[in-house]
C-alpha cells in the first residue's frame, strides 16, 4: 500500500506540525482553567479537525495493490441435452456419461490442476466444482459453438488452461463449433458418446409446406421420413389438424437407413390459422418415438379476392390487367368498359358486384362521359367499407370528377396538361427494399431500370405527407422529385396508384429480358394483395415472439396498446392469461416505451397453449387479444441420433488436443499432462481511495468540531 499527495509533502508536514501546535498552544492556558487531561482532549479534537481539513487541500490518495495465485482450471464441458438419454448400440448414454464425470478426478486431469464442470445445452450453465450423483438431461437444443464462446469470455478471469468436450457432437442450434474451439487458443480434449451406426428408428425428418394457403383450396405437404435397421415393414404417415386426418400415405421401409419423400394434401375450408400435425407410425424397437411427430401452422386466406374493374375507355392496359387476375386462380375479376357516349359495355347494373367487391381497380377512369351518380354510388362504397383502390392513370382521365376521389388517392395534383410523354420508373434509395418493390426477391432497384417506358401527361403529380413514394419519374436521364407509383394507408384504408398508364409496356415489351418478362403480373398481384391484406387497427396487439418455443427457453411477449386516437399508451397494465386445459398461468408485461410492452415467462411444459391478453387504463379496459402457441414440440435432439464422430475428432486435432471414446478415457489425464504446461496465473489488482474526496469526510470534521465546542460549553469557555 503507498499514499500520495497533490502538494509538496515537506510544506504538508510543516503545515501539520504547525496546527498541532497551534492546538496546544490554544489550550496551554484557559479561562476558567480546567484539568490536564480535558485541555489534553480539546487539544486533540482541535488538531484532527485542523489537520483533516488541511488534508483536503493536499488531496492524499491511497494506492493498494493485491497479488493472488490462481491454479490452472480444466474445463469439462457436459453435453446435457435430451440427446444424450438415449439408450443405442453402445448402452446407455446418461450412465456412461454419469460414471465418466463422477470418476476419481486424478483419472480426469493432471493433479497439478484443478477442475470445474460446465454443463451445456442451449447456453453454458453457471460452473460447478462437482456434479451431483444425478443431473438433468432435458436441453432441447445443444448450441456447441455458443457454449464455447461464452467460455472464451472467461478465460481473461480464470485460469482456464484446457477444455474437455463431453458430447455426441450433434449441434442442433448455433454454427458449426469448429471455428469456435479453434478461436479459444487452447486444446481442447474430445470425449465422444454415443454409438457411429445409424440406430433403428424411424423419424420425420421434414416437413414443407405453403405458410399461407387458400381456403378450398389443396394445399400440398411435402414430407420426407427416415428409416434405419427396418426390411420390409410398413409405417403409415398421417397428416392431421386437431384429431381430425387430413390425409394418410402408407411407406414400405427398405434394408439400410434410407429417405422417402411422402407427398400429401389438405384442403381448408375456412379462413384462419391452421395447426397441421405429421406423423409416421411407431415400429417396435425404435431407438425413440419422441421424433414421429411434427407439428406447424399454416394461416389460411379467403380462397378467391373478388376485383371489379373500372376503365374511362378500351384501351391497351385493361386488357392486359384483367388476363393477369384471369389466369390467377385466387382471384376474380368484373370488368365496367366505358362507352363514348355514356354507360358501360357490360351494362348499367353494378351495384350487387360492387358489394361484393374486395379491390376496386380504376385505369384511365373516371372520365367526361362518367356519370355523377354512378361515381358517388362508387364513392359512398369505398368509404363505407374501406375497401382498397387501385389507380392507373390514362389520357383521357377527367380530374374534375377524380376529384371526388381524392381523399382516397396517396397523390394530389395540379396545371392539368394531355400533353403525354415518355417515363421511366427511377427507384428513391429508401425504398430498394420495399416488399412491393423486390417483390418476394424477383427483382431489385437496378432491375426496375431495365424496364420500358410508359406515358405520363404533362399533368404535375404530388404526393401526400401520409403517402409513400415507391418510384419517382424519370424523363430519359432526369430525375423529377413526381410521384410514378405511391401507396397510402392510413385510418384502415388502403390505395395504390400508377400515375402513368400504357403499363402494357411492361408485359409485351418486355418479354426479351429474363429479368422483367413476368414483371407485370407479379408486381400487379403484389399490389392487390397488399391492397386487400387488412392491417389490425385494433388498439391492444399482443402475441408471442415466435410460434413455437422449447422448453428450455423462456416464453417471450410482445405487442403495443394504443387509445381510441391509435396514440400509443405507456402506462397500461398489460397481462397476459395463458391456458392449457385446466391449467391457467399469468404474465405481465412490462412497459417499453411508445406504447410497446415485453415480458416472458419460463418453465412452461410441453403442450399446446392458448392465451388471452388485457390491457387496463385509468380503470377502463382499453382492448383484448388472443391467440395460440406450442411449447417442446420440435424434438430436434431426436432428429440425428448417431454421434458425430468426425466433428469432434476435427475440433480436438485442429486445437491441439486429443479425440477419446467414453468408455476408453484412461490416458486422459496423462496425455494432458505432456500436451499443457499447467502453470498457475498470477493477478494482480490496484485500486485507489481517495480519501481527500471520501464521503464521510466533512462529516468527520464536523463531528470533531461539534465535540470540541460541547466540551468547551460544559466547561463554562466562551
Amino acid at each position: 500500500m503507498s499514499i500520495s499527495f497533490g502538494g509538496n509533502i515537506f510544506l504538508l508536514v510543516l503545515f501539520l506540525l504547525a496546527m498541532i501546535a497551534a492546538s496546544i498552544l490554544f489550550y496551554r492556558y484557559t479561562l476558567p482553567p480546567i484539568p490536564g487531561k480535558k485541555r489534553f482532549l480539546l487539544s486533540l479534537l482541535r488538531a484532527l479537525s485542523l489537520c483533516l481539513l488541511l488534508g483536503i487541500l493536499f488531496e492524499p490518495v491511497l494506492r493498494s495493490i493485491t497479488t493472488t495465485e490462481q491454479p490452472p482450471i480444466v474445463a469439462v464441458l457436459v453435453d446435457v441435452s435430451q440427446s444424450m438419454s438415449i439408450h443405442d448400440g453402445t448402452g446407455d448414454r446418461s450412465a456412461q456419461l454419469f460414471q465418466f464425470v463422477h470418476q476419481d478426478q486424478k483419472h480426469l486431469v493432471p493433479p497439478q490442476s484443478q477442475i470445474e464442470y460446465f454443463p451445456f445445452a442451449e447456453n453454458l450453465h453457471q460452473p460447478q466444482p462437482a456434479l451431483r450423483d444425478t443431473f438433468p438431461l432435458e436441453g432441447e437444443v445443444t448450441n456447441i459453438s455458443d457454449a464455447l464462446a461464452q467460455l472464451k469470455d472467461r478465460l481473461s478471469r480464470q485460469n482456464i488452461q484446457s477444455v474437455v468436450l463431453v458430447s455426441d457432437g450433434n449441434y442442433t442450434a448455433g454454427k458449426n463449433p469448429l471455428y469456435d474451439a479453434e478461436g479459444l487458443g487452447i486444446p481442447v480434449y474430445t470425449v465422444g458418446v454415443g454409438d457411429t451406426v445409424e440406430q433403428k428408428d424411424v423419424l420425420i425428418k421434414n416437413v414443407v409446406t405453403n405458410n399461407i394457403a387458400y381456403a378450398e383450396t389443396r394445399v400440398p405437404v411435402d414430407v420426407t421420413v427416415k428409416s434405419s435397421g427396418y426390411h420390409n415393414e410398413t409405417v403409415e404417415v398421417t397428416l392431421q389438424e386437431g384429431s381430425t386426418t387430413l390425409d394418410h400415405a402408407i411407406v414400405k421401409l427398405s434394408e439400410g437407413t434410407n429417405e422417402y419423400p411422402v407427398h400429401l394434401f389438405f384442403e381448408p375450408k375456412e379462413e384462419g390459422e391452421k395447426k397441421i400435425t405429421v406423423t409416421v407410425s411407431k415400429l417396435p424397437g425404435e431407438l425413440t418415438d419422441r421424433n414421429n411427430t411434427r407439428s406447424l401452422y399454416v394461416k389460411v386466406l379467403r380462397n378467391k379476392l373478388r376485383l371489379i374493374l373500372f376503365g374511362g375507355e378500351p384501351n391497351a392496359d385493361i386488357p392486359a390487367i384483367r388476363q393477369i387476375f384471369l389466369e390467377d386462380q385466387h382471384f376474380g375479376v368484373r370488368s365496367f368498359i366505358q362507352k363514348a357516349g355514356g354507360g358501360f359495355y357490360e351494362g348499367s347494373s353494378i351495384q350487387s358486384v360492387l358489394d361484393s367487391a374486395d379491390c376496386i381497380l380504376f385505369v384511365g377512369f373516371p372520365t367526361q362521359v362518367s356519370g355523377t351518380a354512378l361515381l358517388q354510388q362508387i364513392h359512398d362504397h369505398i368509404e363505407k367499407h374501406k375497401t382498397p383502390l387501385l389507380y392507373v392513370g390514362g389520357k383521357t382521365v377527367d380530374y374534375q370528377k377524380l376529384n371526388m376521389f381524392e381523399t382516397f388517392l396517396p397523390f394530389g395534383w395540379s396545371g392539368i396538361n394531355p400533353v403525354e410523354t415518355y417515363v421511366f420508373p427511377s427507384i428513391p434509395e429508401v425504398r430498394a427494399n420495399h416488399p412491393l418493390i423486390t417483390l418476394e426477391g424477383t427483382m431489385t432497384a437496378a432491375d426496375w431500370q431495365q424496364l420500358p417506358p410508359i406515358y405520363k401527361t404533362q399533368t404535375a403529380f404530388r404526393a401526400k405527407p401520409e403517402g409513400a413514394v415507391l418510384a419517382t419519374t424519370r424523363i430519359q436521364d432526369v430525375v423529377l422529385n413526381e410521384p410514378l407509383l405511391a401507396s397510402r394507408s392510413i385510418g384502415g384504408q388502403k390505395s395504390f396508384a400508377v400515375t402513368g398508364y400504357g403499363i402494357w409496356h411492361w408485359q409485351l415489351l418486355a418479354q426479351d429480358n429474363p429479368k422483367t418478362e413476368r414483371f407485370l403480373p407479379a408486381f400487379l398481384v403484389n399490389v392487390v394483395r397488399w391492397l386487400t391484406t387488412s392491417e389490425d387497427e385494433k388498439k391492444v396487439r399482443i402475441a408471442p415472439v415466435k410460434e413455437t418455443f422449447t422448453t428450455a427457453e423462456p416464453v417471450a411477449f410482445e405487442g403495443q396498446v394504443y387509445d381510441d386516437q391509435l396514440r400509443p399508451v405507456d402506462h397500461a397494465d398489460v397481462t397476459v392469461e395463458l391456458h392449457r386445459g385446466s391449467e391457467q398461468f399469468q404474465l405481465p408485461l412490462n412497459s417499453a416505451g411508445s406504447g410497446r410492452y415485453e415480458g416472458s415467462l419460463d418453465g412452461l411444459g410441453e403442450g399446446e397453449y392458448s392465451y388471452t391478453a388485457k390491457a387496463i387504463a385509468t380503470g377502463a379496459v382499453l382492448g383484448e387479444d388472443q391467440g395460440r402457441f406450442s411449447v417442446g414440440q420440435v424434438n430436434v435432439e431426436f432428429l440425428e441420433t448417431k454421434m458425430n464422430k468426425s466433428l469432434l475428432e476435427q475440433m480436438a486435432y485442429r486445437t491441439g488436443g486429443k479425440y477419446y471414446d467414453i468408455n476408453n478415457t484412461s490416458s486422459l489425464a496423462g496425455d494432458m499432462a505432456s500436451g499443457v504446461a499447467f502453470t498457475s496465473k498470477k493477478n494482480t489488482e490496484a485500486s485507489e481511495i481517495e480519501m481527500w474526496n471520501w464521503r464521510y469526510l466533512a462529516a468527520c470534521i464536523i463531528l470533531l468540531l461539534a465535540a470540541e465546542w460541547f466540551l468547551r460549553k460544559r466547561s463554562g469557555m466562551l
